[in-house]
């Protein structure tokens, strides 16, 4: 039972008019559905997985010279997975979210793919240690704590340092231009939508 706006009085769900004053009642108001919960986690491990494959293995990682370009994708496929859950569109906020967690996964993913590249290049090393090491003669300046640090990484020795400095700079890079991305994917999603 609705009251009416008029009189007040008691009207049935389906009447058109008042039966105490005639006044016209105003059909309810359709409440809006509301939007789904999206789901972060299976579009984020998707880009994730494939910004942080494609950024990892020899030869191919070299796209990543044009702007990030690998990175850039898998957040883009992320955003791209999102918008699939909910149609009418996903927000930039949503979009950054997602990416971010991609490029979490993304550096998890990379890092583990690291571990035994590097573990097989050590013999590759070996033979370019001495061209390194006559490199940094050529330029005294480069002595002390800065040099070690970049044999060190150089190096393809698996160490607790050389394997958390990758993971944290690659968790920076891959979220940020992750998130670059995917806030793109969105703006040409939008752009899409409305034309």
């Amino acid at each position: 039972m609705n009251p009416c706006r008029q009189c007040g009085a008691d009207l049935p769900d389906e009447a058109k008019f008042c039966l105490q004053c005639g006044t016209r009642v105003a059909p309810p108001e359709p409440q809006p559905e509301p939007q789904k919960e999206l789901e972060f986690t299976q579009p984020a491990l998707a880009g994730g997985m494939f910004l942080g494959l494609l950024s990892s293995l020899p030869i191919i990682n070299a796209l990543n010279c044009l702007c990030c370009m690998w990175v850039l994708a898998g957040g883009a496929l992320s955003t791209y997975l999102l918008t699939k859950q909910r149609p009418t569109g996903i927000s930039y906020g949503d979009g950054a979210f997602g990416c971010v967690l991609s490029g979490l996964f993304g550096a998890i993913v990379s890092t583990i793919i690291n571990i035994p590249l590097r573990i097989l290049s050590a013999r590759v090393f070996e033979s370019q240690q001495a061209q390194m090491e006559e490199m940094f003669r050529q330029f005294p300046e480069i002595e002390g704590p800065f040099r070690d640090m970049m044999m060190r990484l150089m190096s393809p020795e698996v160490s607790a340092f050389t394997i958390t400095f990758t993971f944290f700079v690659n968790l920076i890079s891959y979220s940020l231009f992750a998130m670059i991305g995917g806030i793109l994917m969105v703006a040409i999603l939008q752009k899409r939508g409305r034309s």
